[in-house]
């Protein structure tokens, strides 16, 4: 039965202190006295194997090297598994290095006379000694242990690598999720592949004690030197590296590896510790390799008839302090002066003992040890799971539509976009990493519902402002400036149903980066909208519309949004047009002035642009007219039959792009032959410019329709149109280049006013410096001459064309008239003035 003093003697030196607190310094505890107590003593030692790693040895060995093996060999009893640690247990690749090397010292001595055969022999029973426990179930719980290890190192390694470069490589980071756990299991199995092996821990002998590894010196000349070197000096080292093992097995890394989380130092028991034995030599290097400096953590238990004759610590009064308060006044007095190696006990009686287990060990800290493990495991497979799986962490899945802001690969665009975007993408790569940026955020819709139909017009125009977006951004980085410009995409989903869901990604990437310039887009006039435009207000984002129109969308609150600047010509200012062009100048050969007009607009919630054009050209058209509405492709069907049944001599369509080829079979169907003629609002101007471009001897398209910019295929004028048609002509699809044209000015703007900010400052509020700067702005873009107001807050492009085109089949478009319009006149000329 265990003596109840030493017993708690020995609880207390062989618990370890708190994570927080320092390592302690372990004494050499040494019982002595009457035979009976002390031989009670040390095997009070036993106890302990339960919950620390624990060995028994006997002081009668041959040598130091048969103990060490006894402890750290390969079935050494301080190597299997504790159960009441928790833990796997200490490895000692060092320690049985030493072994194998100094077992193999008879073939090391032949060294001089066979240097190749030695060498030979000695890498063959390395590589047999290795393959002899290949597969047992010792070596499997160890590959299992530092394949645990490396993995909770290379798991979190390879995703906080793959977080970074997300942030610096748009485009990639889904391929980066899904490559970083193949990357960290690649490289745990290769670290813990020579961890197995001993070649990362054999570093340690290039400045080992005793027998020191010399420099260039490889592992079997080593092992020579170490088999031919003096015995005393090996055992020495022998019991050197059995400290470096074990302090490296308790060190509390950075890495999650099991050093912090033992909470129990190894305990080891040497009974009969008399001079002249094999246990007592032991016990003595022991001591001496701890005083040359080498630290690892092992309570000796000793009991000997004669203590040590060394240095020890005596403790005052020892015969009237308990075991455990000598103890305690060892590690008082440790502090105070050199260190005592030894501290010896004399017992004289058993004292009281009981077969219990009176301290109980907390396995608070272990348990803590597997939940960061299992923390460190599990949350870089989620995210990587997060990141990969469905819309991943970035995106929100909606309508069957990845939206929001994020990687293009997650979001998978649209066909009539995808190229464009990921020519933009590679545009983004070809940026060399670490050089200057600033950021231009897209806002669009860049997907369709699934099943989603009549939507190629919408994605043509998406594609369009992209493609300017691109051209411009291959224009500028291609320069000597030595800022380059990168872009991201916001989708917005189908009909920017989802585009305050996208700003808000926007508003929280302006407040990461600060390379965030502005967003541009915005191209639909929908409640949507609207609200994306708030949430960037009060973000500060600076936002350049392409062909947002409805004067209500730069509303936020009761005041006008300063940090909208619209490229486009509002819908009151494009009404002056289309009702003069009606009233005055007559739309085509066969309509009077004044027709009576029957206006076809398009109800649907959260739709402003078609209601916005129909309330405005009712308010303002002095002849008669008549509004029809419709929702969906069957309903426009009924609104064209009934319009054209009015008696109107004019249809005006106010709708969407989206319905166009409906349109026009509609009103092939009910009013062609009546010789009605139909009018369409600027928004089918890219669908019908593409129609015409695609085939333009043999198209069907027959219509007048207003126009934002000139769509005619000879109007190729300045620098910025020749510069986009080419970009547009290398990708190899078909967009819209009126949108595309758009597309280009809002890039360009955004990138003057940066230049222009550049040469203020030092770039450290991109953001302001660009809204400061896009005031009062003006430059002949792709679209025409932009002029911004620089008013504080009223940032629509003034002095804007309207352009009056007609098409009939088989021919080209043509346009009919331009217009400056203002709030008070039209001002319109013929296109040759």
């Amino acid at each position: 039965m265990p003596s109840i003093p030493v017993y708690e003697l020995i609880d207390e030196a062989q618990r370890r202190p708190s994570p927080l607190a320092g390592e302690r310094k372990l004494p050499i505890l040494v019982f002595t006295g009457d035979a009976l107590p002390t031989g009670t003593a040390v095997e009070t030692a036993e106890c302990f194997k339960l919950r620390a790693p624990y060995a028994e040895v006997n002081a009668d060995e041959t040598d130091v090297a048969t103990i060490v093996d006894r402890l750290a060999g390969e079935k050494g009893s301080l190597t299997p598994w504790v159960k009441g640690t928790l833990l796997p247990p200490p490895r000692f690749p060092l320690t049985r290095f030493v072994l194998w090397a100094w077992s193999e010292r008879e073939t090391a001595a032949g060294e001089p006379k066979d240097p190749v055969g030695v060498r030979a022999t000695l890498r063959r029973s390395l590589s047999q000694r290795r393959k002899k426990d290949a597969f047992t179930g010792s070596a499997l719980r160890v590959m299992v242990d530092y394949v645990g290890r490396t993995m909770t190192t290379w798991l979190p390694a390879t995703g906080l690598a793959t977080f970074g470069l997300q942030k610096l490589v748009d485009g990639v980071s889904l391929a980066l999720w899904l490559a970083s756990p193949i990357v960290a299991v690649i490289g745990a199995l290769l670290h813990a592949a020579l961890l197995i092996r001993g070649w990362l821990f054999y570093r340690w002998f290039r400045k080992a004690p005793y027998v020191r590894r010399r420099k260039g010196e490889d592992i079997i000349a080593y092992a020579i030197s170490v088999g031919r070197a003096d015995q005393d000096a090996v055992e020495r080292l022998m019991v050197t590296a059995l400290l470096e093992d074990l302090r490296q097995a308790y060190q509390r890394r950075v890495l999650p590896w099991p050093g912090w989380g033992r909470n129990t130092y190894p305990v080891v028991a040497l009974r009969n510790a008399d001079p002249g034995t094999m246990g007592r030599r032991f016990m003595e290097l022991l001591d001496e390799v701890r005083v040359r400096g080498q630290r690892g953590p092992l309570l000796l238990v000793a009991s000997t008839s004669e203590p040590p004759a060394g240095h020890r610590f005596d403790p005052p009064a020892a015969g009237e302090l308990e075991p455990v308060r000598q103890y305690r006044a060892w590690r008082a007095a440790i502090h105070r002066a050199e260190p005592s190696p030894y501290l010896v006990i004399r017992l004289t009686e058993a004292g009281a003992s009981r077969s219990d287990d009176p301290a109980r060990l907390l396995l608070a800290r272990p348990l803590a040890f597997w939940a960061v493990v299992l923390a460190l495991l599990v949350v870089p497979v989620m995210a990587t799971v997060t990141a990969t799986a469905g819309c991943g962490a970035e995106l929100r899945e909606v309508d069957g539509q990845c939206v929001g802001l994020g990687a293009l690969g997650k979001m998978a665009p649209h066909p009539l976009v995808a190229p464009v975007a990921r020519r933009i993408e590679e545009q983004n790569a070809a940026i060399p990493l670490g050089h200057k940026v600033f950021t231009i955020a897209y806002l669009g819709p860049l997907t369709t519902q699934p099943g989603a139909q009549f939507k190629d017009g919408q994605m043509t125009a998406v594609a369009g402002e992209l493609a300017g977006i691109g051209a411009y951004q291959k224009s500028y980085n291609t320069s000597r400036s030595d800022w380059k410009m990168k872009v991201v995409f916001a989708n917005t989903g189908q009909d920017f149903i989802s585009a305050e869901l996208a700003a808000t990604g926007i508003a929280e990437r302006a407040r990461e980066d600060a390379s965030l310039a502005a967003a541009v887009g915005f191209a639909w006039s929908r409640e949507e909208v609207k609200r994306a435009v708030g949430v960037l207000t009060r973000a500060n984002v600076p936002m350049v519309s392409t062909v947002t129109t409805v004067g209500e969308i730069a509303q936020v609150g009761d005041r006008r949004s300063a940090f909208l600047f619209r490229l486009a010509v509002v819908n009151s200012l494009q009404m002056k047009a289309t009702v003069h062009w009606l009233e005055t100048l007559g739309l085509a050969e066969g309509v009077g002035r004044k027709p009576k007009v029957a206006v076809v607009w398009q109800r649907q919630d959260g739709e402003l642009y078609s209601q916005d054009l129909k309330d405005l050209f009712l308010e303002e058209y002095p002849g008669e007219s008549a509004d029809f509405s419709f929702g969906d492709d069957a309903s426009l069907g009924v609104a064209m039959r009934e319009a054209c049944g009015s008696g109107a001599e004019v249809v005006y369509y106010t709708g969407r792009a989206d319905f166009l080829s409906s349109l026009r079979r509609d009103w092939g169907a009910s009013c062609e032959q009546r010789e009605i003629r139909l009018l369409a609002s600027d928004d089918v101007t890219g669908s019908v410019a593409k129609d015409v471009r695609s085939n333009p001897a043999a198209h069907d398209v027959s219509m007048s329709f207003v126009s934002l910019t000139d769509v005619r295929d000879t109007s190729l004028t300045n620098q910025s149109q020749q510069t986009l048609r080419r970009w547009i002509a290398e990708s190899g699809v078909g967009v819209s280049f009126a949108h595309a044209a758009f597309g280009f000015d809002a890039a360009q703007a955004v990138a003057i006013a940066f230049s222009a900010y550049r040469t203020q400052s030092e770039a450290d509020d991109i953001l302001s410096g660009v809204h400061y700067n896009l005031r009062g702005q003006a430059f002949d873009g792709a679209t025409g001459k932009v002029s911004f107001s620089e008013h504080a807050t009223d940032h629509d492009a003034q002095g804007r064309e309207v352009w009056l085109m007609t098409v009939e089949s088989g021919r080209p478009i043509q346009a009919t008239w331009v217009c400056r319009p203002t709030a008070t006149a039209a001002e319109c000329a013929s296109p040759s003035e």
